[in-house]
């Protein structure tokens, strides 16, 4: 149903900002595939130590309480394990990313007019940055707003990082 809704709002950005064959460039980070296994081992670890201590406790066997801590921490949490499912779209007049930290997801189209300029960096937790990223990145992109109240009310300046950055940056118009 996700992976439904996510083609169906590819579908209607193209459909928007991109017709008749118009520029759409799409671009999805890979899940970072060394952090996902360390991450996957602890909570096999932390899983297999929290139905060693429940012993019976709650009326389940060992393997069911695992089995529950596991899948539910798995299914639940996933961006956790895998990173946050991130899509940025490139089209002839903005960029639209699609943003799921958690079970609520964010779609935003960012107009090229919005933006100043964008710059190449890597991400700086104290600068009050929004990040719609997979995974906090060493490098990315800046976006840096025209209107010094920032792209949207809630959004000052966002950092994201494409999987291919120099294809991406390829793709954006000079500001």
């Amino acid at each position: 149903m996700v992976q439904w809704h996510h083609s169906a709002w590819m579908s209607t950005i193209r459909n928007e900002y991109a017709p008749n064959g118009g520029k759409f460039y799409v671009d999805r980070p890979p899940i970072p595939i060394w952090k996902s296994a360390r991450n996957i081992l602890i909570l096999l670890a932390v899983a297999g130590v929290v139905a060693y201590f429940l012993n019976s406790q709650i009326g389940l066997a060992r393997w069911q309480v695992f089995v529950i801590v596991v899948g539910f921490s798995l299914f639940y949490r996933s961006a956790m394990f895998f990173g946050a499912p991130t899509t940025y779209i490139v089209t002839a007049s903005g960029i639209a990313i699609y943003f799921a930290p958690t079970n609520l997801d964010y779609r935003v189209f960012i107009k090229f007019d919005e933006v100043s300029r964008y710059e190449r960096c890597g991400f700086q937790k104290d600068k009050g940055w929004d990040c719609f990223a997979r995974t906090r990145a060493e490098d990315g992109l800046l976006l840096i707003p025209k209107n010094p109240n920032g792209l949207t009310k809630r959004i000052e300046k966002l950092f994201i990082a494409p999987g291919n950055i120099d294809k991406f940056m390829a793709q954006l118009p000079k500001i």
